[in-house]
């Protein structure tokens, strides 16, 4: 005959969900709801990957004219696009919290200073995405460097375009059309090379 004493070792199956009050049930899912949501939030923060808010979007395309980008200066004022007018512009796309960034601008600054000797109205807009304003600008301190800092608060959106890969370059011509698109790091001797399609 079976002993009808509890077991006490075995534990005791727990209630259904369906089982509980209404309101413990909304709670509950309310709570999960709310956890999923976090997570995903958590994971894009910490991949950088905050404000993305067109799925179709990318990069330029080579023979596009640049799209007006809503980007801010130092200062947080908006950054004057028509000032890149008749200049030949290098797009140097980065974030602080990129290890491959911060490798190539010792790099990319060296080109850029030997390339003004003789091109002087050449532009290197070093964009900030992704990232937070003060770790961005701390960056650019600690490094020297002397191009134009410009930043995309906290979103790989750039206006039309996203930012799939850190870093990116971007070359554009004095009539403001695209010449190369760069979804990489670039070292010294490439950056030199690459800058031939804007500059005569």
């Amino acid at each position: 005959m079976a002993d009808p004493t509890p077991n006490a070792t075995m534990p005791e199956t727990a209630p259904s969900l369906r089982s509980l009050p209404r309101r413990v049930q909304l709670g509950i899912t309310l709570l999960l709801i709310f956890a999923i949501v976090a997570g995903v939030l958590l994971f894009n923060r910490e991949n950088g990957g905050g404000g993305l808010t067109n799925p179709g979007a990318t990069l330029p395309k080579v023979g596009d004219r640049l799209a007006a980008l809503p980007l801010t200066d130092a200062n947080g004022a908006p950054f004057a696009m028509a000032s890149l007018a008749g200049h030949p512009v290098w797009i140097n796309v980065w974030a602080s919290w990129c290890g491959p960034c911060r490798s190539e601008m010792p790099d990319l600054e060296s080109v850029y200073r030997e390339q003004q000797v003789s091109h002087p109205d050449l532009v290197l807009l070093s964009l900030n995405t992704a990232d937070n304003r003060s770790d961005g600008t701390k960056f650019f301190a600690d490094l020297h460097l002397t191009s134009t800092l410009a930043f995309n608060d906290g979103s790989r959106d750039i206006g039309p375009y996203r930012i799939q890969n850190f870093p990116s370059n971007i070359l554009i011509d004095r009539q403001g059309i695209v010449r190369r698109v760069l979804q990489q790091p670039v070292d010294k001797a490439t950056a030199t090379q690459e800058l031939t399609a804007i500059l005569p």
